[in-house]
């Protein structure tokens, strides 16, 4: 009875927190710390002939989407059925999209095809998420963005131990003197999407529209999609900017 109790608790904080600012956690930060129990992450859902699964980061620049984690950062749910409402995009045979996601934790195991898989959620429920888009500005003049994941419009420049993102860059990659920008962890490990930026030596530049996460000063890549050669990143109208 005190476990229905708890657990009817979690599922109304779960929707309450649906209409809110989220400052949920993403499956890699979960697979180092979580034993069992009622879990809730930010994820992108990942479906390929092997199954579902939830996943933190992905490269949408290859021939085939792919998770930039290795499995043990990752969650295994099998052969579940889907909700109607996701808004997934197709790939060649593959699936994504962000999602809300909750269920039990389950004790560490060999899930999935070959037993790849150390983590899974049991009774998994699923919600569509869409991220907030914002601009530079917004980032680092609200402070109710940390911790949230949101879609950034930006210039990335990637060199030799600088990883930024810039409002606005001129020739060769060099940021305007006035443009704002933000340090930028994991922007070299999509190595196929700055493939498709501009190059410069050793550097990488380009436009891009990022999904990540504002932390601590830094904004963490979690999806890099490179803007059509040639063009800006779009102009982004935020409340109160």
């Amino acid at each position: 009875m005190i476990y229905k109790r708890l657990f009817a608790c979690f599922v109304l904080l779960w929707l309450s927190a649906c209409g809110s600012a989220l400052r949920l956690p993403l499956p890699a930060d979960i697979a180092t710390t979580a034993t069992r129990g009622p879990q809730q992450m930010i994820a992108f859902l990942y479906r390929d002939e092997q199954g579902v699964r939830l996943v933190s980061s992905l490269s949408v620049s290859t021939d085939r989407p792919i998770p930039l984690e290795p499995p043990e950062q990752q969650v295994w749910l099998g052969e579940i059925e889907l909700p109607a409402d996701l808004a997934l995009a197709e790939v060649n045979g593959v699936q994504y999209g962000l999602v809300m996601a909750q269920g039990e934790w389950q004790p560490a195991g060999q899930y999935g095809p070959g037993g790849m898989w150390p983590h899974t959620l049991a009774s998994p429920r699923l919600q569509p998420f869409t991220p907030e888009t914002i601009d530079l500005a917004a980032l680092l003049r609200d402070t109710r963005y940390e911790g949230q994941v949101v879609r950034l419009r930006a210039a990335l420049i990637v060199s030799a131990g600088t990883n930024l993102l810039v409002e606005e860059i001129g020739p060769g990659g060099v940021p305007i003197a006035t443009a704002r920008q933000v340090k930028l962890r994991h922007g070299e490990r999509d190595q196929a999407a700055l493939e498709r930026l501009q190059a410069s030596g050793a550097a990488r530049f380009g436009y891009v529209e990022v999904i990540g996460r504002w932390q601590q000063g830094r904004f963490e890549a979690l999806l890099i999609t490179p803007a059509p050669s040639g063009s800006r990143a779009p102009a982004v109208t935020t409340a109160g900017g």
